[in-house]
């Protein structure tokens, strides 16, 4: 194996087990598989190192017979000659057994051939290796040099973002601490705290506006923290400090060089941010336990951002800052003050456990090994290996269908422009208009033909060739010719409509989805139902066999326009619906299921038995964006049973975010409908953001008159809020509007007692109204 096809097999190889490890880390976290932060951690930072240390052994593994004389074909010597009943293991083999290659998995060994006349061969010698991945020398230097190319950026940008946090380092900016400082002593007690063996030198300096760790264990800190009071100054070090004894700095910097060589894998960036966010919360917890608090944390964090609006001096990229991103630090400081429950760290002896059972899932991956070759029936082009597809394209007139499958070497291509006219059976060209053009190429078994026809003065010529040489155009050309054509034209989709009618005319229903049963690419298939379902009337036997036929096209938009076409003109059936609500839910594309979603509400009712079948579709919806349009599309129509079972399937919905637009854009209904109100506010105690349902509640009360009930609704909702903060803002709103009954303010303080002090007397302070008014508040 030469270098190209080294480097190019580790690529390939690394691109598949980082794809397979980071989805499934990803679909662990979408299952709610992950709930610790410390499992999330550990699966996320495994599937992106561990996809690089079994990319690399697997690609090594083949190689590893031919280093160091390890050959296990080379010929023993006459004084190793032992007796047959010696058994004694064979350490080489040991290891190899270790590795991919001789395990079971799809490798490409190919062994070398013994050099002892008379040696027996070992089953591995004839054992029949899986075949490699054969691609044109041009197309393997073509994909080495893309990725190249395209990580030269990412690599540039990494460098100098090392060499300015270098420069910082280098530079040692800042002063130590005033005497008399509080800093060094609360260091010094939390370095013992987190049994820390060395503890960083402070540092001080002005315009910076977030503390951060520097290599060599260097902490600088803003000059404005000696403003702080003790207790934030004690938060802001245990956060620092934590950094320090996870080791955060030197993994912020081996993560991002792990996610170099995979800078084209979207999954291997956002592990990079999964684990840096994880990283800032798990610092956040530890400080919030050793400080009994997260309050002290959060005020130091809005002291950043507070600071961070003034110019300031720029942090660098690879340092741990504490609060480098606004983003990122606003849910943070919601989550310190929720006062969310630190959980418990995982054992060391489990933690081991799981990385040993993630290292072995790792090695089991299959890798891929990659041969190029120069010889010509290989290197017809340089995208002949790496392109397969379907293209069609119109330019003045002009009609060109190309069909190419790198894997076999097969073409399609036709070029029509002007009147062309075809026999009944369309296996000749009858007629051409002088301005016409017709040529036809299939390439398939290693052979090329082609055929070009052009008018000419009283008739048409016809040049036939195969591989490139003229031939008369006999019958064995004509035969050519009357199996291509028809196939062709079905395939490119050139003159559908025009086909179409003429098969419907001549055979009916049945030989038009005869013909549409014969294509293979989706384009055309999906042309031919979109004209079946615009000129043939059908009915529920019709178009379940249309959604039969529909179902076997495999790309996620061409079955999208499909379906869209068959209820765009006409009212589908109970049935007829459900049946495409089936194959709606086989559409593996979130956008492209949505979409159809919302076209199917906008134009075919709703009701009855169909809530089954929408419920079940809108279940596969991943995204949770998307799932959140089409519930928007269904809550739009203001019908109850829609609207009521639009809230029960946003129960599936995962970003809090998303559900609580649902919430406001279902408030109408809610006020207006009892089981809409009960779905409502069972969406609503799924959240679990406290700010989120604050928002929503308070859509809910601003969204007119509240009346008893939908009060007493409100503050037993209040319930499911953990926060003081946003349980007395949604206290103060809905005393505002709600009506003077003195049960009701008796709940209303009973609901005011759990919160703190200063947010009790807040929310106390919002019943002075009823003071006023003369109603009695006692609750007696």
């Amino acid at each position: 194996m030469s270098a190209l096809d080294g480097l190019l097999s580790w690529l390939l190889t690394l691109a598949l087990h980082a794809t397979v490890l980071l989805s499934l880390a990803w679909g662990l976290q979408r299952l709610g598989a992950l709930r610790h932060p410390g499992w999330r951690e550990l699966a996320w930072r495994g599937a992106l190192f561990g996809a690089l240390l079994s990319s690399v052994l697997a690609t090594a593994a083949p190689a590893l017979p031919t280093m160091g004389g390890w050959g296990g074909t080379q010929e023993a010597p006459a004084a190793s000659l032992a007796p047959a009943t010696d058994k004694r293991p064979d350490p080489r083999q040991a290891l190899r057994a270790t590795l991919p290659g001789e395990s079971g998995l799809p490798r490409v060994l190919v062994p070398r051939e013994s050099t002892a006349p008379n040696s027996a061969p070992r089953p591995s010698e004839t054992s029949f290796p899986p075949a490699p991945w054969r691609l044109p020398g041009p197309t393997a230097a073509l994909l080495v040099l893309a990725w190249v190319l395209g990580g030269a950026p990412v690599a540039l940008r990494l460098l100098r973002q090392a060499w300015s946090l270098m420069r910082w380092t280098r530079r040692q900016p800042g002063t130590v601490p005033r005497p008399g400082s509080r800093l060094p002593a609360l260091a010094a007690d939390l370095g013992q705290a987190l049994e820390l063996k060395q503890l960083p030198r402070l540092r001080l300096l002005e315009g910076l506006a977030s503390p951060m760790l520097l290599p060599g264990r260097r902490l600088l800190l803003p000059a404005w923290v000696d403003e702080l009071s003790p207790a934030q100054q004690r938060a802001l070090l245990a956060h620092e400090l934590a950094h320090l004894q996870r080791h955060d700095p030197a993994w912020r910097l081996a993560q991002r060089l792990a996610v170099l060589p995979l800078y084209f894998h979207p999954l291997a960036w956002l592990a990079l941010r999964r684990l840096e966010a994880l990283a800032e919360d798990a610092c956040d917890e530890r400080a919030a336990a050793l400080c009994g608090s997260g309050r002290p944390l959060a005020e130091c964090l809005a002291a950043c951002l507070a600071r961070g609006k003034a110019p300031q001096t720029i942090t660098p990229t690879l340092a741990v800052a504490m609060a480098a991103e606004p983003g990122p630090v606003v849910r943070r400081v919601r989550n310190l003050l929720e006062e969310t429950p630190m959980p418990r760290p995982i054992p060391a002896s489990l933690r081991r456990t799981a990385v040993a059972v993630g290292l072995a899932a790792a090695l089991a991956l299959p890798g891929l090994a990659i041969t190029s070759v120069a010889n010509p029936a290989h290197a017809e082009g340089l995208f002949s290996g790496l392109f397969t597809g379907t293209s069609v394209t119109n330019s003045n007139g002009r009609d060109h269908y190309l069909h190419r499958n790198g894997r076999t070497g097969e073409r399609q291509e036709l070029t029509l422009r002007g009147d062309i006219q075809f026999t009944a059976a369309e296996d000749d060209v009858t007629r051409m208009a002088n301005d016409a053009e017709f040529e036809l190429s299939v390439k398939r078994d290693g052979v090329e033909r082609s055929l070009r026809i052009l008018p000419a003065q009283g008739g048409m010529t016809r040049d036939y060739r195969v591989d490139g040489r003229k031939q008369a155009f006999d019958a064995q050309a004509r035969a050519w010719l009357a199996t291509a054509l028809p196939d062709v034209l079905r395939e490119s989709g050139f003159k559908a409509e025009e086909r179409a009618r003429r098969i419907l005319a001549q055979g009916g229903l049945e030989a038009l989805f005869t013909e549409i049963d014969r294509i293979r690419g989706d384009h055309s298939r999906g042309r031919y139902l979109q004209i079946l379902f615009s000129q043939a009337p059908l009915d529920d036997a019709g178009f379940a066999r249309a959604l039969e036929l529909a179902g076997k096209i495999g790309s996620d938009h061409a079955l999208r326009r499909v379906l869209e076409a068959g209820f765009g003109n006409m009212g589908l059936t109970d049935a007829a619906q459900t049946q495409l609500l089936g194959l709606a839910s086989k559409i593996g594309s979130d956008y492209e299921q949505s979409q159809l979603l919302i076209a199917l509400v906008e134009k075919q009712s709703i009701q009855g038995d169909l809530l089954i079948a929408w419920r079940e579709v809108l279940a596969g919806i991943g995204s949770d964006y998307e799932q959140r349009k089409v519930l928007s599309a269904l809550l739009a129509r203001s019908e109850p049973e829609s609207t009521r079972m639009a809230l029960e399937s946003a129960q599936s919905v995962g970003s809090d975010y998303e559900a609580r637009k649902i919430l406001e854009q279902a408030v109408p209904m809610a006020r207006d409908d009892a089981g809409a109100r009960d779905a409502w506010f069972a969406l609503l105690a799924g959240v679990g953001s406290d700010y989120e349902q604050r928002q929503a509640l308070g859509a809910l009360i601003a969204g007119g008159a509240v009346d008893a009930s939908l009060a007493g609704a409100v503050l037993d909702s209040l319930e499911e809020i953990g926060s003081d903060h946003e349980t007395t803002q949604v206290l103060r709103v809905l005393a505002a509007v709600m009506p003077a009954d003195p049960e009701l303010i008796a709940r209303y303080r009973a609901v005011a007692r759990r919160l703190s002090d200063h947010e009790r007397g807040q929310a106390e302070r919002a019943l002075d109204r009823f003071a006023v008014a003369g109603v009695d508040q006692s609750g007696t």
